[in-house]
């Protein structure tokens, strides 16, 4: 549809270009301090998992410092809500004067200037999110997340137009086609003075705001809740495969015609003998080839109850993720973050626990991969490597999070002990 009100003033169009430029070039900055957060965090976390594979205990003392350093000026979840919220409503105004008539450059431009400060305090929440105060598993995340709303409105402020005419209507819904339905539905997006791109921008603010109104908790949940996600996948893959050996021993042994031994040979009588001893001996080698991911029928090296064993520690370990979550994650055992004072090196500990659960369901998909190859040296090696690293997980979380020399053990403290005890036991091969 063309424009229907005179083109603005060059000047104004000028002004508001010089605007744009000048929010780009904030947005670049932030940009940067945002990512070396990112970065920050993502090698104190490499760091903390390298620590989790050498060692089955939490080595974090307790802290002597009384006060943070640097010290805390703000809190970084509000900081980022406040931020995203703002840049919301204002990338809605934008959304809206960019395509309405009449093009207005200064209300324009007057909104990107209103949008610096959000901008600049998204920086300050990536920046300012310690991972020894919040975990640099949240500090990743937060800068994570804001990176991603500074982009979306890096974009927004690109596709405001340059030339002081509104955003022609088929661009408004990402280039509509030229078909009736997309006609009616660009149509309808305008009727509404809707420019879809900002929906984009509104996903990323919203997602920020409720990582915020989780806080430190209710991430860590979610990350512990999507460990044991892949530890269950990992017990059923395992306990399908021990399935599969089953039905392959029963088969295999007994001689039972259940529909499938029609792949070893054409039994239809057209073939000669000779023949049919070339088919069994091609049959025969293709077996030997299937059959190296299966447990042989008289299980030489003792590896069912390995695999029995095995899937039972799993089952151990995601009690251990629930209790973690109830025990650890939760008001109030676990305080609101940040503490007002390093004692206790809260997020520390969780660190630590959260990188040994990851290194747990790791060493379960080394162990699953020890199991198909048949090896079990390697499945003994691999096995005592997963029990060290969830070990190390009920370790660094057997002691509450307080420092009352009267509350040193809880009924967590006790269920862990007794975790530790139980998840170390082996249960005996039989001779063959």
């Amino acid at each position: 549809m063309a424009p229907t009100g005179k083109a603005p003033d060059s000047s104004a169009v000028e002004a508001l270009n010089k605007t744009i430029d000048a929010a780009l070039s904030v947005i670049q900055a932030v940009l940067v301090i945002a990512r070396e957060a990112y970065d920050d965090a993502k090698k104190a976390k490499e760091a903390i998992a390298q620590k989790s594979d050498s060692t089955t205990s939490s080595s974090f003392s307790s802290s002597s410092s009384a006060t943070w350093d640097p010290p805390t000026e703000f809190n970084a979840f509000a900081l980022a809500r406040d931020a995203s919220t703002l840049i919301r409503a204002h990338g809605t105004k934008i959304s809206l004067l960019m395509i309405n008539e009449p093009f207005t450059p200064s209300a324009i431009g007057t909104v990107i200037k209103e949008l610096d400060s959000a901008i600049l305090s998204l920086g300050t929440a990536a920046q300012q999110c310690y991972g020894d105060r919040y975990t640099n598993h949240v500090r990743q995340e937060m800068a994570r997340r804001c990176m991603s709303v500074l982009e979306q409105t890096q974009h927004l402020l690109n596709a405001i137009p340059r030339d002081g005419r509104v955003v022609p209507e088929a661009q408004r819904t990402g280039g509509a086609g030229t078909g009736t339905s997309s006609r009616h539905q660009s149509k309808a997006m305008a009727d509404r003075g809707s420019y879809t791109k900002i929906g984009i921008l509104w996903a990323e603010c919203d997602s920020l705001v409720a990582f915020c109104k989780g806080g430190v908790d209710g991430f860590l949940v979610q990350v512990v809740t999507q460990l044991a996600e892949q530890l269950k996948d990992e017990q059923e893959e395992l306990r399908e495969w021990g399935d599969e050996e089953d039905d392959g021993d029963d088969e295999d042994g007994d001689g039972f015609d259940d529909g499938n031994v029609s792949d070893s040979g054409y039994d239809d009588g057209e073939e000669g003998t000779h023949h049919q001893n070339d088919n069994e001996a091609t049959q025969a080698m293709l077996d030997a080839l299937m059959n190296t991911r299966h447990i042989p029928p008289d299980d030489p090296n003792g590896l069912r109850p390995r695999l029995e064993a095995a899937i039972k520690k799993i089952r151990l370990v995601l009690l251990l993720c629930r209790a973690v979550t109830k025990r650890r994650l939760t008001k109030p055992a676990l305080p609101a973050l940040p503490a007002p004072t390093p004692e206790g090196n809260i997020a520390p500990r969780l660190d630590g626990a959260i990188a040994a659960l990851q290194t747990t369901v790791n060493r379960f998909e080394d162990l699953a991969a020890a199991f198909y190859k048949l090896d079990a040296a390697e499945v003994d090696t691999v096995m005592g490597q997963c029990f060290d690293a969830a070990v190390s997980v009920s370790s660094q979380l057997s002691r509450p999070f307080v420092s009352s020399a009267d509350a040193s053990s809880d009924p967590f403290t006790d269920w862990a002990a007794k975790f530790e005890s139980e998840i170390r036991v082996v249960a005996p091969v039989a001779e063959q």
